[in-house]
């Protein structure tokens, strides 16, 4: 199968549109249809990120990804069903970690994906919080940097010269 640049901006086109309308929906009060259109957009999200791993094109990918998974997650917290809040965040914190630290992926997806990790784990941290676990809160900020040091720590620059 060949890489079709239509397919991937009708899944980011799409990712937009339900992101936008979950957004007005959970602004509105409106948890359960907000619910549904997070659930489109992290579809949508997913299927930009299998296409910039296999493509090893659209490194932003994974920015759709964690802001889809945070986006469910405060909706799914503020329908009192924090079990599936934390899974959906978690998911967000996992992905971000295993593409950063995954050398088969191209160099610029994994700088992304420290990039991610950072605003993921601020979420994260701000989520846990909320729910009154500062030792959980603590925990993940703690995880995020001890990874993304390592990560940048194993970069080679490249060389100036050539």
């Amino acid at each position: 199968m060949t890489y079709n640049p239509q397919t991937y901006s009708s899944y980011e086109l799409g990712w937009q549109l339900h992101s936008k309308a979950g957004n007005q929906s959970f602004q509105a009060g409106m948890y359960a249809d907000a619910q549904q259109a997070y659930r489109k957009a992290m579809s949508l999200a997913e299927l930009m990120l299998m296409t910039a791993k296999q493509e090893r094109r659209h490194p932003e990918a994974i920015h759709a990804y964690v802001i889809a998974c945070h986006n469910l997650a405060d909706n799914l917290l503020k329908s009192d069903e924090v079990p599936a809040a934390e899974t959906t965040m978690q998911q967000a914190l996992d992905q971000a970690i295993d593409l950063m630290c995954s050398t088969q992926y191209s160099q610029c997806l994994r700088f992304e994906a420290a990039k991610a990790l950072k605003m993921v784990s601020l979420k994260a941290y701000e989520f846990y919080q909320q729910l009154g676990q500062s030792d959980k809160a603590q925990a993940v900020v703690q995880q995020a940097t001890e990874q993304a040091q390592q990560f940048f720590s194993q970069l080679q620059p490249k060389s100036l010269s050539a």
